[in-house]
């Protein structure tokens, strides 16, 4: 697990993660769980090989790129902080995750496996996004605290 970096604000130690700085870490951390995503969605063995163009139907005209190549993110923001990480990509990379295509379900006539290529993503980066929003909040209530005139002796957390 990697350290989270924090401005020293009172010359006495561990100072507050300033808003900037958690948001730039949450921005970080979506990156790398979106590139992490990717990683596994290029593992995957079926699948479109290039872009394909729809001609026909409700989607023609439209195009839809391999899966591994239209994962995004947006950072979602309220009162200047973010406040949640959305992921985006095609509805067949959901089919994928839960093994279903076609109309067939998971468990129904046809063998289907599931391909956790995001689950696994997320798994993997769900400490370090714990770590990154307690950190912040906590933070957040102390800086309140002290800025309401409490005084803090000694904070022995393990």
């Amino acid at each position: 697990m990697g350290k989270i970096k924090v401005k020293e604000v009172d010359g006495g130690g561990r100072g507050f993660l300033t808003e900037s700085e958690y948001n730039r870490q949450m921005e970080a951390w979506a990156r790398k769980t979106q590139q992490l995503a990717k990683q596994q969605a290029a593992q995957l063995t079926r699948g479109k090989s290039s872009t394909h163009t729809y001609k026909t139907g409700k989607k023609a005209g439209k195009s839809e790129k391999k899966l591994r190549n239209s994962i995004q993110f947006q950072l979602k923001s309220r009162a200047g902080e973010v406040a949640g990480v959305a992921f985006q990509f095609p509805v067949h990379g959901i089919f994928k995750e839960y093994g279903v295509s076609r109309g067939y379900p998971a468990h129904g006539h046809m063998r289907r496996s599931l391909s956790d290529w995001l689950s696994s993503a997320l798994d993997k980066q769900d400490e370090k996004l714990a770590d990154i929003v307690a950190l912040y909040q906590s933070d957040k209530v102390l800086h309140t605290f002290r800025a309401i005139g409490g005084k803090t002796t000694s904070w022995n957390i393990a």
